[in-house]
């Protein structure tokens, strides 16, 4: 279930010292279990390429008092400007107690690992080969290709679930991807992401996939390549439907055969008694497209 949703308010103080701001988009506030998600997008319009960041969220009761803050990294490695990151956090604090967030770029005193540069650019190519929800679990898999000349090292792959309205409901990571070589076997590797989600179709309704690695031969970050907007599909569960099916038994019958001698020869007639058995037959829904 949605709750209040609160924007940027948080956002502009983490890059003050530049000509532009970060401000925080696409934000959601969602139960998942027991606790709220915070989650949204940093977009950067400061005019300054970041690469490491952080972003602090704050958990808020209905008072607007401060329950906790949080501090998270971005799930991508970088923010360069005129680009945006994704962020979720769950609160520690039961969902009865958290009503709304606000977040923000950490600043350079709350985040001391925060570094400015630029990515390089880089040629992959991202597919999406199964997303699929089962009740409250959502698997993400796919693959990345490595089109370019440089072998890309410690790749992840960033997945951003969106509700209906394009609001981020929580973000995922795979960061255990071999090396992406530049051809043979190893040019291209899978990822996957399981995540859990609230069961409601228009709060799960699409799926983002972003990468990033390092290239080898410089060691600088890869400009983040995307495959976007994947309709999440919802699968079924296998239920039992009860089957009659009619058994049959026989039972012997005496009746006289007439002989010379006056014997009476009992021979069996077989009568069938049905009685009905119940027989589980499984069906399943497939997955809807």
């Amino acid at each position: 279930m949605k709750k209040f949703l609160v924007g940027g308010l948080f956002a502009v103080v983490g890059l003050a010292a530049f000509a532009g701001t970060c401000t925080v988009s696409k934000v959601g506030f969602t139960t998942i279990g027991t606790h709220d998600t915070a989650a949204g997008q940093i977009d950067n319009n400061s005019g300054v390429n970041i690469l490491q960041h952080k972003i602090k969220v704050a958990f808020l009761n209905d008072a607007n008092s401060i329950i906790e803050i949080k501090t998270v990294n971005g799930c991508l490695r970088s923010l360069q400007d005129g680009t945006s990151d994704f962020y979720s956090v769950a609160a520690d604090a039961n969902q009865a107690d958290t009503t709304h967030s606000l977040a923000r770029l950490a600043n350079f005193e709350e985040d001391t690992s925060f570094k400015i540069g630029t990515t390089t650019s880089a040629d992959l190519t991202v597919t999406t080969t199964n997303i699929a929800r089962t009740g409250t679990s959502l698997t993400v898999t796919g693959t990345i290709k490595n089109n370019g000349a440089n072998l890309i090292t410690s790749t992840i792959a960033c997945i951003v679930v969106r509700d209906t309205d394009g609001n981020v409901i929580i973000v995922g990571r795979d960061d255990v991807i071999n090396d992406l070589a530049t051809s043979g076997a190893n040019q291209t590797q899978s990822f996957s992401v399981t995540l859990t989600v609230p069961s409601s179709s228009t709060t799960v309704k699409t799926v983002d996939v972003w990468v990033d690695g390092i290239d080898d031969s410089n060691s600088k970050i890869i400009k983040p390549q995307s495959n976007l907007g994947n309709t999440v599909k919802t699968c079924g569960t296998a239920t039992a439907t009860p089957t009659n099916t009619a058994v049959g038994t026989a039972t012997a019958t005496s009746t006289p055969a007439a002989t010379n001698t006056p014997v009476s020869t009992p021979t069996g007639s077989a009568t069938s008694t049905a009685t009905n058995t119940s027989v589980p037959g499984a069906t399943s829904t497939p997955c809807g497209g």
